[in-house]
């Protein structure tokens, strides 16, 4: 006997969702199997499930079928071949009892009539069926063949695609503090509605097989304002769990924005990066994820929109936006947010000769602030190979074998001019062996 089992016997659901595009769907239905029922058909699952992914508790299973090949004309009528349907006329509604011989595809149907024995063909009347026949379904289900002994509850587990979260953040900039705002948007398209489920979010790189890289991720968001985070953060393996406060319904085909994080007077730095490749500076601004300065809390990646205070009307304008990779507790965040208007420079090699076996190179930069107040600049020029610096107008940080840093204070409406040189070794070393 089969016994079928819907949504209406869940006790309780709760969804995993991952950044790569799935989930994991967990759920507990009260099943009342009483050992005469060796079927049962598990009724309201994902339309994306991964079968090969299937847990199951409570019940033995020797096999199941995942039947997705759906109720529609054909099916229904192959099902009454040899057993009692109606021929209702269309105009009087009359019916009349026959029996169904055959059918072919698009409808095309053999009847007998049970009192006079005629046979019906390619008729134009209505046939109307008594009834759904057993083993036909109308919506994907999972069938289990069971060994038949009783149970009460079934826990069932699996693995879908059609989920989907990604983290986006709003910051209001004000002079010297942010204000930001973490949203986590949960995507469902996974053919299923899941009712009061209780959700999780995995922050981190889970390694999947994919069959194929057609994924979309060109994402718009809404933004509001948010009273208080809707989740609570831990750390979960080696990725990071970000688990809702409160169960939620999350309907097939509907994105959901949840506030995950948020923080306050956060202090920042601005400054400008020069790209020697460009010609435009690099508006970058700073902050610490760290407890002290009002975060310190495991950022999953996503897009940062900022918007600064407009002091004659106080609205919000936007102001350029940025992403960034997941970012654990105490680790930096620059955000390179646009080019600088007002912020010009020049680089050069000034000067190249040589000199008692070394080869000399000389560099100019020129930097212009036309703004109202001083900047900070920040430019890395390169350098090659067994160098060594002979003078130079700044302090410098070596950063790599290669790489120079200069930090400079350019004064509001002033020019400065960073210049240095450095040497490398040319010279042969001839070795005499004795």
């Amino acid at each position: 006997m089969s016994k079928i089992s819907t949504s209406a016997d869940t006790k309780e659901i709760a969804l995993t969702i991952y950044n790569g595009g799935f989930g994991a769907v967990k759920e507990s239905r009260t099943i009342h199997l009483d050992g005469a029922d060796f079927e049962l058909i598990f009724a309201d699952v994902a339309q994306m499930i991964e079968t090969d992914s299937l847990i199951v508790q409570g019940i033995n299973v020797l096999e199941f079928n995942y039947d997705f090949d759906l109720v529609d004309r054909d099916k229904l009528l192959r099902k009454y071949v040899d057993k009692e349907v109606y021929l209702k006329d269309r105009k009087t509604g009359d019916k009349k009892r026959c029996r169904l011989l055959s059918t072919e595809g698009g409808g095309r149907c053999v009847l007998e009539d049970v009192e006079t024995k005629e046979i019906y063909l390619d008729t134009q009347a209505e046939i109307v069926l008594p009834s759904l026949p057993s083993g036909l379904i109308v919506k994907p289900a999972l069938v289990w063949k069971t060994d038949g002994k009783p149970s009460e509850d079934v826990q069932v587990s699996y693995l879908s695609a059609g989920f989907n979260w990604v983290a986006n953040y709003v910051v209001e900039l004000k002079d010297k503090t942010l204000n930001l705002i973490g949203w986590a948007e949960v995507e469902n398209k996974s053919g299923m509605t899941f009712e009061n489920a209780k959700i999780k979010l995995i922050a981190g790189d889970v390694n999947r097989i994919k069959n194929n890289e057609d994924e979309n991720d060109t994402r718009y968001y809404v933004c509001e304002s948010a009273a208080a985070p809707q989740a609570e953060e831990k750390a979960f393996f080696d990725y990071h769990m970000y688990t809702l406060n409160h169960a939620t319904t999350l309907k097939n085909n509907q994105s959901k924005q949840i506030c995950i994080l948020s923080g306050n007077h956060i202090p920042y730095k601005q400054y400008y990066k020069l790209d020697l490749h460009e010609e435009k500076a690099d508006i970058i601004i700073e902050l610490q994820n760290c407890k002290e300065d009002g975060l310190g809390i495991a950022m999953p990646k996503g897009k940062i929109k900022l918007y600064k205070e407009d002091d004659a009307d106080h609205s919000l304008e936007f102001i350029g936006e940025d992403q960034i990779d997941h970012t654990p507790k105490d680790e930096p965040i620059k955000l390179s947010i646009g080019k600088a208007f007002d912020i010009t420079y020049e680089y050069n090699e000034v000067d190249r000769k040589k000199n008692g076996g070394f080869e000399h190179y000389k560099y100019e930069c020129v930097i212009r602030n036309h703004k109202e107040e001083a900047a900070d600049i920040i430019f890395e020029p390169y350098v090659w190979g067994a160098w060594e610096m002979v003078e130079s107008s700044h302090e410098y940080t070596k950063r790599t074998a290669t790489q120079l840093e200069y930090r400079v204070n350019v004064a509001a409406n002033y020019e400065t001019l960073v210049r240095f040189e450095y040497k490398i070794d040319r010279r042969i070393e001839v070795v005499v062996k004795k």
